[in-house]
Formats: C-alpha cells, sequence, structure tokens
C-alpha cells in the first residue's frame, strides 16, 4: 500500500515540478491559468525565473524524499515519517487554504486559475497531504 501512495502522489508531483521546470526555460503552454487572478483576470503576481524553478526544485526535492521513504533506504525512518508528517501538514494547509485566491475555501472563484484550483491544484494537494499522513502513520515502528 505504502508504494501505492507513494506512486500517486509521486506522480502528481512530478507532472508539478515538470510544468514549473517548463516554465522556468520559457515555456508558455498552462502559464496563464497557474498563478492565482484577480477578478478581471490579471495575474496576482509574476513569478520570476528563479521563483519558479525554486519551485520545480522543491517539487522535485519532495518526490526524492518520498522515494528514498518509499523504497526504505538506510535513512533513519524517523526522519523520514517527520518528513512525511510536515509534507503533509504543508500541502493540507495549501489546499484547504482560506486565502482569497487559492485554496478550496477561497473567495475569488470565477477566474481560470480558480477553477483549476477548485478541481485539480486544491484537492491534489488535500488528497497528497492525507497521502503523506498515511506514509507517516504506516511507517511507524510496530512495538
Amino acid at each position: 500500500m505504502t508504494q501505492l501512495i507513494a506512486l500517486l502522489i509521486g506522480g502528481f508531483l512530478t507532472v508539478g515540478a515538470a510544468f514549473h521546470f517548463y516554465w522556468a526555460f520559457g515555456g508558455q503552454y498552462g502559464r496563464r491559468v497557474a498563478v492565482p487572478q484577480r477578478l478581471d483576470g490579471t495575474p496576482l503576481f509574476v513569478p520570476s525565473m528563479a521563483a519558479t524553478l525554486g519551485v520545480a526544485l522543491g517539487l522535485t526535492l519532495i518526490v526524492a524524499v518520498l522515494a528514498a521513504y518509499a523504497l526504505r533506504l538506510d535513512l533513519p525512518r524517523s526522519a523520514l515519517r517527520i518528513a512525511m508528517a510536515t509534507l503533509a501538514l504543508i500541502f493540507l494547509a495549501r489546499g484547504l487554504s482560506w486565502h482569497p485566491y487559492a485554496g478550496l475555501f477561497k473567495h475569488v472563484r470565477t477566474t481560470d486559475f480558480a477553477r483549476n484550483d477548485t478541481w485539480l491544484y486544491s484537492p491534489g494537494c488535500v488528497l497528497s497531504g492525507f497521502g503523506f499522513l498515511l506514509l507517516a502513520w504506516e511507517g511507524r515502528d510496530p512495538t
């Protein structure tokens, strides 16, 4: 079960990382709906190449930690469980956010970003968060 959960979360995050690498190096497909938008459709912010690359590298690092956990590499199990629990909190916070422009409880819901966030980004984060929680729980040492 651990490998299946890790595979599903890893697939979701790998796609996210790939898009961020693509955007960081000038790709345009999907870029317009990747950033929260004001009601008039203008982006809330314009991410720099460095910021986009940082997100891509961060997601890649998370996938690497997830792989180390699922493959049971010879790393301290308690540290990996703490990492899984921490990632669970981060992803649940993102998905369940009360931010006006992002998260399942957002107020702005009519923009292109908001629609993608409602149907893909936030549910993906919530499901990943619960998956990370399951991994943290399942990885405990039986006593």
